[in-house]
């Protein structure tokens, strides 16, 4: 296996490394000679447990061994701090199997996104999942990223809590890559979804891992009632939800992107998804092979099999500029805490990271006033359509005077996230961002925003930060050498070349 390192920048500019880890070896050697639910219970022993990221964006984390909360532990991550390892493209956008969007994660790493939800793959509230709960195993099946992925606000609001499915017309919902039934139209008699071909057996060994790990869970009687699953821990889920699921993994093998994912999760959560590492398991749970004993030396093994190449930037264009403003986080309450910067109170902010401009049918907008401007600047930033909105309309203005129109309309329930740049006239004083339509259904949702200047000649500086320390990201220094490419801020100090996040792209 090739082995690889990534590295997270923490907000105290504190570097760890998480390396991919090997099945550990003798990991399954208790289910040889096994067969059908005591082969799953068996399975379940192995993989129940580990180390879990809190859900969320919070930094803590918890483990078995001790069960309590640690505070300040370098491995005190959230979620969204483990999907840029295990969710994303090698063209840095989000890896998102909800939507065909194209869509980036935050600067401030750690942070949600423009329209994009932490969903449970299986639904946790088939388990009866609350804040209060305090079973064991539930807490572990609700944190757990084998079934968590960074989806599409809208996709994950539409499936709900609904199960998988074969979809026929796609009647209820249908974004081009995600499609779901209604009852009146579905097969089974009730609401279903069906991602795209190419995720299906990644849908499917994510809802048979969570069947084994969390067994034991006193799953809610509500979806036993339902049909939806059994009591029966030999099947577990319903004949019609199980043969979908064979379906899937059958039609859908493990693919690369499934093995990488799960060497990073691995490397967080310190256990395997049996289903992925040798997808022939299943059959001898749930399909042709049941009643027949494992052996292990028959078995077809994935993990190590694919080459999972390392994100890295593309090396910036050789321009430098000064920040004028800031805002790699960009909330209302960021733009509020600096001195001539306002945002409406018709702005909602997302998490810490992304805003909505609007609410109801009122427009949100961003003012920036006193900059005094002696040359030529660009503003930068990144905007989608709203998750719920069809099109959006943001109109920048300098003072008074319309300066330039961004118009954008949803294809499909498709909402790309886009770098724009707007040149800003030297003597201008003001900009004002606009979104303009007074609609939910005319919304712009907007993340990371600068103001730059082109540097002079011979005036560029270098941070005076130790060698072994990379920049912050947070607000960046005025006296650091930053560098524009479409519309993405890089930074540069003793020879190296950093992104917002702090990662070293070229030295």
């Amino acid at each position: 296996m090739i082995m690889k390192r990534h590295t997270l920048l923490l907000l105290l500019l504190t570097s760890i490394a998480l390396q991919a880890e090997d099945i550990p070896a003798g990991y399954y050697d208790a289910i040889e000679g096994l067969t059908d639910s005591v082969l799953k219970s068996q399975l379940s022993t192995i993989i129940y447990g580990g180390e879990r990221y809190e859900y969320g964006t919070t930094t803590y984390h918890s483990s078995n061994h001790p069960p309590e909360w640690v505070k300040g532990d370098l491995k005190a991550y959230g979620t969204w701090q483990a999907f840029p390892l295990t969710d994303r493209r090698e063209d840095g956008s989000i890896w998102d199997m909800y939507t065909n969007s194209v869509r980036y994660y935050p600067c401030k790493q750690g942070e949600s996104g423009c329209s994009l939800n932490i969903e449970h793959c299986l639904p946790k509230s088939w388990w009866g999942w609350n804040k209060n709960d305090t079973r064991e195993g539930s807490l572990l099946a609700y944190r757990d990223l084998w079934h968590l992925n960074p989806s599409d606000a809208q996709a994950n609001s539409s499936k709900s809590n609904y199960p998988p499915g074969h979809v026929v017309k796609g009647d209820k919902f249908d974004n081009g890559s995600f499609r779901m039934d209604s009852k009146a139209k579905s097969q089974y008699g009730y609401i279903c979804f069906e991602p795209a071909a190419e995720y299906r057996g990644d849908f499917a060994r994510a809802y048979f891992y969570v069947a084994t790990a969390y067994q034991n869970i006193e799953w809610d009687s509500t979806y036993i009632t339902t049909g939806y699953i059994t009591p029966d821990l030999s099947r577990f889920f319903s004949e019609a939800i199980t043969q979908v699921l064979l379906d899937w993994h059958r039609a859908d093998p493990v693919s690369t992107k499934e093995i990488c994912r799960a060497e990073q999760i691995s490397s967080i959560q310190h256990n395997r998804n049996p289903y992925i590492d040798y997808p022939e398991l299943v059959e001898y749970i749930w399909g042709n092979k049941k009643g027949v004993s494992v052996s292990l030396s028959d078995l077809t093994c994935t993990a190590g099999t694919a080459y999972c190449p390392e994100y890295i930037p593309a090396a910036p264009t050789e321009h430098l500029y000064d920040t004028l403003l800031a805002f790699p986080a960009l909330t209302k309450e960021t733009v509020n805490a600096v001195p001539n910067c306002f945002a409406s109170d018709k702005i909602q902010s997302n998490g810490t990271a992304s805003i909505t401009m609007g609410t109801s049918a009122t427009d949100g907008y961003l003012a920036f006033s006193s900059l005094n401007l002696q040359d030529t600047a660009i503003l930068t930033f990144r905007a989608s359509i709203y998750n719920t909105a069809e099109t959006m309309q943001l109109d920048v203005y300098t003072g008074n005077t319309l300066l330039h129109s961004i118009y954008d309309t949803a294809q499909l329930n498709t909402r790309n996230e886009i770098r724009y740049q707007v040149a800003i006239p030297a003597g201008t004083d003001s900009i004002t961002v606009v979104s303009v339509g007074g609609s939910t259904k005319t919304r712009a949702c907007m993340q990371e925003l600068y103001l730059l200047k082109a540097k002079e000649v011979g005036q560029s500086t270098k941070y005076e930060v130790p060698s072994d320390k990379v920049p912050s990201d947070k607000v960046p220094s005025d006296k650091a050498e930053k560098y524009l490419q479409n519309g993405v801020l890089y930074l540069r100090h003793s020879g190296n070349t950093y992104d917002s996040m702090g990662r070293i792209i070229r030295n």
